[in-house]
């Protein structure tokens, strides 16, 4: 592993110089910028491990101690970092742990022997850079869908996400890509969908879909990082086949049922989620994903028992309907949030829609 240095001037060795006083808070001496030290993530010792050496022009006019402040220094996280007072070399004295932290802001101080200031405070930042030591995570292990039969190539099913610690930004140890890794039942085809690799949304890639005939297809799919060449996750997703005229044979606590009032006709093939408010923080949690059949009504959202107390949010995607009609819609997508206070009480929540309008109301 290479040390965690900076080099400032060629054929130097590795010393942060003051800036001459009088300028602040300066990070420049004549025309060379300091910039920040770059430390790797969980380097092996021995520690403490010499970082860069602090320096003082007056140390030729008198005895100079130095001394540092600031994030892991003398606040916390306290006692990553140190100086030693007379030599002005900067220590790390642990590893570091990106995930943690990746930047940390000090400040040098250098003083004579009575204590005085000799120079103004220095800063320094110090960078961890990151080790691809975490694995992509799904936000699920089984992911749920439903397709209406029938449907043709590029329909949406649903999305599926996985999440990396490391960084994406700098690095591709955070970027992640998707693939399908199998298909069961291997029928009519053995790619019936399609996976986008850099957001994880699956469609259909393929016609053929008949509930009949395959009423549920099971995928196991793959979340790896470094743009797909890195550490590796699977899921499964579960995607049900929806035949025209069935969705009134389950029974279950909410329902919707979506008409068109511009034709005066139920909204067919129009998909819908139902997410959930839930810790941590309060996030959407994708609960189901539905089509609307022939009559505008899909499989029930969620099935008796299934309830809890709690806000609920669901998402229509009417911009994607209408324009399968060869209509432009104002709304790209039409959301309802609702609390259900009492599980056991049906809910039903209908919606009317229009390119340019959209009503909503709690029906029974």
């Amino acid at each position: 592993m290479l040390p965690c240095t900076v080099t400032l001037l060629l054929l130097v060795l590795d010393v942060l110089t003051f800036p001459e006083r009088g300028h602040g808070l300066q990070r420049q001496k004549s025309d060379w910028v300091i910039p920040p030290i770059n430390c790797p993530e969980n380097e092996r010792g021995p520690f403490p491990k010499k970082l860069v050496q602090i320096k003082s022009n007056k140390d030729k006019e008198t005895k100079v101690f130095y001394s540092i402040t600031g994030q892991g220094a003398d606040t916390p996280p306290v006692g990553i970092f140190t100086i030693e007072q007379e030599t002005g070399w900067l220590e790390v004295t642990k590893p570091l742990d990106r995930e943690a932290m990746d930047k940390y802001v000090l400040f040098s101080h250098a003083v004579s022997a009575n204590g005085q200031p000799v120079e103004d405070p220095m800063e320094i930042i110090i960078t961890v850079t990151d080790q691809n030591d975490n694995r992509p995570v799904f936000t699920k292990a089984v992911f749920h869908g439903t397709v209406p039969e029938g449907a043709e190539p590029g329909t949406l099913v649903l999305w599926v996400k996985a999440t990396d610690a490391d960084d994406a930004v700098s690095s591709t140890n955070g970027v992640v890509a998707y693939s399908i890794l199998s298909q069961t039942p291997n029928q009519p085809q053995p790619r019936m969908f399609a996976i986008d690799s850099s957001t994880g949304a699956i469609s259909v890639a393929a016609v053929g879909l008949v509930a009949q005939a395959v009423p549920e297809y099971t995928l196991k799919i793959q979340a790896a990082d470094m743009e797909g060449s890195g550490l590796q996750a699977t899921a499964t997703v579960l995607i049900k086949v929806q035949a025209e005229g069935m969705t009134e044979m389950v029974n279950g606590s909410l329902t919707t049922h979506v008409l068109n009032t511009a034709t005066g006709l139920p909204a067919a093939r129009l998909a819908v989620r139902l997410a959930q408010l839930q810790e941590p923080g309060l996030q959407w949690t994708e609960l189901e994903q539905r089509w609307t059949d022939g009559d505008g009504r899909c499989q029930p959202l969620l099935a008796p028992g299934q309830a809890k107390p709690g806000t609920y949010k669901l998402h229509f995607e009417t911009g994607a309907y209408w324009q399968g009609l060869g209509h432009v819609s104002f709304y790209p997508f039409v959301e309802v949030v609702f609390t259900i206070t009492d599980p056991a009480q049906k809910l039903h929540v209908p919606l009317l829609i229009s390119p340019y309008s959209y009503t909503t109301y709690r029906g029974s």
